[in-house]
Protein backbone atom coordinates (compact mmCIF):
# COMPACT_ATOMS: atom_id res chain seq x y z
CA UNK A 1 0.00 0.00 0.00
CA UNK A 2 2.86 2.38 0.88
CA UNK A 3 4.56 1.52 -2.42
CA UNK A 4 1.42 2.51 -4.39
CA UNK A 5 1.20 5.77 -2.45
CA UNK A 6 4.83 6.59 -3.17
CA UNK A 7 4.38 5.90 -6.84
CA UNK A 8 1.27 8.03 -7.03
CA UNK A 9 3.02 10.82 -5.17
CA UNK A 10 5.95 10.64 -7.58
CA UNK A 11 3.66 10.79 -10.62
CA UNK A 12 1.73 13.69 -9.10
CA UNK A 13 4.90 15.61 -8.26
CA UNK A 14 6.32 14.93 -11.70
CA UNK A 15 3.08 16.16 -13.30
CA UNK A 16 3.18 19.29 -11.18
CA UNK A 17 6.80 19.93 -12.17
CA UNK A 18 6.01 19.45 -15.86
CA UNK A 19 3.03 21.75 -15.49
CA UNK A 20 5.16 24.41 -13.82
CA UNK A 21 7.76 24.16 -16.59
CA UNK A 22 5.08 24.42 -19.27
CA UNK A 23 3.37 27.36 -17.55
CA UNK A 24 6.76 29.06 -17.06
CA UNK A 25 7.51 28.59 -20.76
CA UNK A 26 4.16 30.07 -21.81
CA UNK A 27 4.50 32.96 -19.37
CA UNK A 28 8.01 33.68 -20.67
CA UNK A 29 6.77 33.47 -24.26
CA UNK A 30 3.89 35.84 -23.50
CA UNK A 31 6.27 38.28 -21.77
CA UNK A 32 8.66 38.09 -24.70
CA UNK A 33 5.87 38.76 -27.21
CA UNK A 34 4.57 41.61 -25.04
CA UNK A 35 8.05 43.14 -24.91
CA UNK A 36 8.40 42.81 -28.68
CA UNK A 37 5.00 44.40 -29.24
CA UNK A 38 5.92 47.26 -26.91
CA UNK A 39 9.25 47.71 -28.71
CA UNK A 40 7.44 47.67 -32.05
CA UNK A 41 5.03 50.32 -30.79
CA UNK A 42 7.97 52.45 -29.62
CA UNK A 43 9.61 52.07 -33.04
CA UNK A 44 6.37 53.09 -34.74
CA UNK A 45 6.11 56.17 -32.53
CA UNK A 46 9.77 56.99 -33.22
CA UNK A 47 9.33 56.52 -36.97
CA UNK A 48 6.19 58.66 -36.93
CA UNK A 49 8.05 61.35 -34.97
CA UNK A 50 10.93 61.29 -37.48
CA UNK A 51 8.48 61.51 -40.38
CA UNK A 52 6.67 64.42 -38.74
CA UNK A 53 9.94 66.25 -38.12
CA UNK A 54 11.04 65.64 -41.71
CA UNK A 55 7.72 66.95 -43.02
CA UNK A 56 7.98 70.04 -40.79
CA UNK A 57 11.59 70.56 -41.87
CA UNK A 58 10.67 70.31 -45.55
CA UNK A 59 7.73 72.67 -45.00
CA UNK A 60 9.99 75.21 -43.28
CA UNK A 61 12.58 74.94 -46.06
CA UNK A 62 9.95 75.51 -48.75
CA UNK A 63 8.50 78.47 -46.81
CA UNK A 64 11.98 79.99 -46.44
CA UNK A 65 12.73 79.53 -50.14
CA UNK A 66 9.42 81.23 -50.93
CA UNK A 67 10.52 84.29 -48.94
CA UNK A 68 13.88 84.20 -50.69
CA UNK A 69 12.27 84.14 -54.14
CA UNK A 70 10.04 87.09 -53.20
CA UNK A 71 13.14 88.96 -52.01
CA UNK A 72 14.85 88.38 -55.34
CA UNK A 73 11.75 89.47 -57.24
CA UNK A 74 11.44 92.70 -55.28
CA UNK A 75 15.15 93.42 -55.70
CA UNK A 76 14.94 92.80 -59.44
CA UNK A 77 11.95 95.16 -59.67
CA UNK A 78 13.92 97.73 -57.68
CA UNK A 79 16.86 97.35 -60.05
CA UNK A 80 14.57 98.08 -62.99
CA UNK A 81 13.43 101.36 -61.48
CA UNK A 82 16.93 102.30 -60.37
CA UNK A 83 18.27 101.76 -63.88
CA UNK A 84 15.49 104.01 -65.24
CA UNK A 85 16.54 106.65 -62.73
CA UNK A 86 20.16 106.47 -63.92
CA UNK A 87 19.00 106.85 -67.54
CA UNK A 88 16.94 109.93 -66.69
CA UNK A 89 19.86 111.24 -64.61
CA UNK A 90 22.17 111.09 -67.62
CA UNK A 91 19.53 112.93 -69.62
CA UNK A 92 19.27 115.66 -66.98
CA UNK A 93 23.03 116.19 -66.99
CA UNK A 94 22.90 116.95 -70.71
CA UNK A 95 19.75 119.10 -70.57
CA UNK A 96 19.95 122.89 -71.11
CA UNK A 97 16.23 123.66 -70.94
CA UNK A 98 15.10 124.18 -67.34
CA UNK A 99 11.52 123.08 -68.04
CA UNK A 100 12.68 119.88 -69.69
CA UNK A 101 15.16 119.35 -66.87
CA UNK A 102 12.43 119.59 -64.23
CA UNK A 103 10.36 117.07 -66.12
CA UNK A 104 13.19 114.53 -66.21
CA UNK A 105 14.00 115.25 -62.58
CA UNK A 106 10.41 114.33 -61.69
CA UNK A 107 10.90 111.02 -63.49
CA UNK A 108 14.05 110.39 -61.45
CA UNK A 109 12.21 111.13 -58.18
CA UNK A 110 9.47 108.69 -59.11
CA UNK A 111 11.92 105.99 -60.22
CA UNK A 112 14.07 106.37 -57.09
CA UNK A 113 11.00 106.18 -54.86
CA UNK A 114 9.78 103.05 -56.65
CA UNK A 115 13.24 101.53 -56.40
CA UNK A 116 13.49 102.27 -52.66
CA UNK A 117 10.00 100.87 -52.08
CA UNK A 118 10.90 97.56 -53.72
CA UNK A 119 14.32 97.40 -52.08
CA UNK A 120 12.71 97.85 -48.66
CA UNK A 121 10.30 94.98 -49.37
CA UNK A 122 13.24 92.93 -50.58
CA UNK A 123 15.23 93.63 -47.41
CA UNK A 124 12.30 92.68 -45.16
CA UNK A 125 11.78 89.39 -46.99
CA UNK A 126 15.50 88.59 -46.92
CA UNK A 127 15.52 89.14 -43.17
CA UNK A 128 12.45 86.93 -42.68
CA UNK A 129 14.00 84.22 -44.87
CA UNK A 130 17.30 84.54 -42.99
CA UNK A 131 15.61 83.95 -39.62
CA UNK A 132 13.66 81.00 -41.01
CA UNK A 133 16.76 79.39 -42.48
CA UNK A 134 18.57 79.85 -39.16
CA UNK A 135 15.68 78.07 -37.46
CA UNK A 136 15.78 75.30 -40.05
CA UNK A 137 19.55 74.99 -39.52
CA UNK A 138 19.02 74.31 -35.81
CA UNK A 139 16.63 71.45 -36.71
CA UNK A 140 18.38 70.01 -39.75
CA UNK A 141 20.38 66.82 -39.89
CA UNK A 142 24.06 66.75 -40.80
CA UNK A 143 23.07 65.77 -44.33
CA UNK A 144 21.43 69.16 -45.00
CA UNK A 145 23.54 71.34 -42.70
CA UNK A 146 25.90 72.58 -45.41
CA UNK A 147 23.06 73.41 -47.82
CA UNK A 148 21.03 75.31 -45.20
CA UNK A 149 24.18 77.17 -44.15
CA UNK A 150 24.55 78.36 -47.76
CA UNK A 151 20.97 79.64 -47.65
CA UNK A 152 21.67 81.43 -44.36
CA UNK A 153 24.70 83.15 -45.93
CA UNK A 154 22.77 83.93 -49.12
CA UNK A 155 19.92 85.69 -47.31
CA UNK A 156 22.39 87.64 -45.18
CA UNK A 157 24.14 88.86 -48.35
CA UNK A 158 20.78 89.64 -49.92
CA UNK A 159 19.70 91.79 -46.98
CA UNK A 160 22.98 93.69 -47.08
CA UNK A 161 22.66 94.11 -50.84
CA UNK A 162 19.12 95.50 -50.56
CA UNK A 163 20.33 97.95 -47.91
CA UNK A 164 23.09 99.20 -50.22
CA UNK A 165 20.57 99.57 -53.03
CA UNK A 166 18.36 101.68 -50.77
CA UNK A 167 21.33 103.93 -50.02
CA UNK A 168 22.22 104.25 -53.72
CA UNK A 169 18.65 105.29 -54.55
CA UNK A 170 18.75 107.87 -51.78
CA UNK A 171 22.07 109.34 -52.94
CA UNK A 172 20.89 109.55 -56.56
CA UNK A 173 17.78 111.42 -55.43
CA UNK A 174 19.89 113.86 -53.37
CA UNK A 175 22.04 114.61 -56.39
CA UNK A 176 19.02 115.12 -58.62
CA UNK A 177 17.39 117.53 -56.16
CA UNK A 178 20.44 119.80 -56.36
CA UNK A 179 20.82 119.88 -60.14
CA UNK A 180 19.92 123.13 -61.86
CA UNK A 181 21.02 125.35 -64.74
CA UNK A 182 23.38 128.23 -64.00
CA UNK A 183 24.51 130.45 -66.87
CA UNK A 184 23.15 127.94 -69.40
CA UNK A 185 25.24 125.22 -67.79
CA UNK A 186 24.11 122.23 -65.74
CA UNK A 187 25.42 122.62 -62.19
CA UNK A 188 24.69 121.71 -58.58
CA UNK A 189 23.16 124.31 -56.30
CA UNK A 190 25.35 123.00 -53.42
CA UNK A 191 28.63 121.16 -53.17
CA UNK A 192 27.61 117.54 -53.77
CA UNK A 193 31.10 116.01 -53.99
CA UNK A 194 30.60 113.96 -50.81
CA UNK A 195 27.27 112.58 -52.06
CA UNK A 196 28.78 111.74 -55.45
CA UNK A 197 31.63 109.92 -53.71
CA UNK A 198 29.15 108.04 -51.52
CA UNK A 199 27.11 107.01 -54.57
CA UNK A 200 30.18 105.79 -56.47
CA UNK A 201 31.48 103.92 -53.43
CA UNK A 202 28.08 102.32 -52.83
CA UNK A 203 27.81 101.22 -56.48
CA UNK A 204 31.23 99.60 -56.21
CA UNK A 205 30.18 97.82 -53.01
CA UNK A 206 26.99 96.65 -54.74
CA UNK A 207 28.94 95.23 -57.66
CA UNK A 208 31.28 93.32 -55.35
CA UNK A 209 28.43 92.03 -53.17
CA UNK A 210 26.41 90.94 -56.19
CA UNK A 211 29.36 88.82 -57.28
CA UNK A 212 29.52 87.18 -53.85
CA UNK A 213 25.76 86.60 -53.93
CA UNK A 214 25.97 85.03 -57.38
CA UNK A 215 28.80 82.73 -56.25
CA UNK A 216 26.64 81.33 -53.44
CA UNK A 217 23.73 80.89 -55.87
CA UNK A 218 25.94 79.01 -58.29
CA UNK A 219 27.29 76.78 -55.53
CA UNK A 220 23.74 75.85 -54.50
CA UNK A 221 22.75 75.16 -58.10
CA UNK A 222 25.90 73.24 -59.00
CA UNK A 223 26.47 71.21 -55.84
CA UNK A 224 22.85 70.53 -54.93
CA UNK A 225 21.13 70.57 -58.33
CA UNK A 226 18.66 73.21 -57.15
CA UNK A 227 17.44 75.31 -60.05
CA UNK A 228 15.69 78.64 -59.79
CA UNK A 229 18.12 81.34 -58.82
CA UNK A 230 19.67 81.82 -62.23
CA UNK A 231 16.27 82.79 -63.63
CA UNK A 232 16.27 85.93 -61.48
CA UNK A 233 19.41 87.92 -62.08
CA UNK A 234 20.16 91.47 -61.11
CA UNK A 235 20.12 94.14 -63.80
CA UNK A 236 23.63 95.50 -64.21
CA UNK A 237 24.17 99.20 -63.53
CA UNK A 238 25.40 101.00 -66.60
Amino acid sequence: MARIFDKNMFVMLLSIMVGVVVITFFVADIMKNTALEKQAEEYEVEIEDIQTRNINLLSNILSSIGDLIRSNNYRTEGNYHFDLATIWYSTVLSETNLTEMEYYKSLIYSACDDASFNYNLSKVNYEVAHLKFQSVLSQSTEEFEELITLYVNLTAKGSELAELRIDASKYLRYLTENITIINNTVAFENNMTDIQDLLNSTLNDIEELEMQYAEIEEEIEKEYNIIGFSEIREIEIG
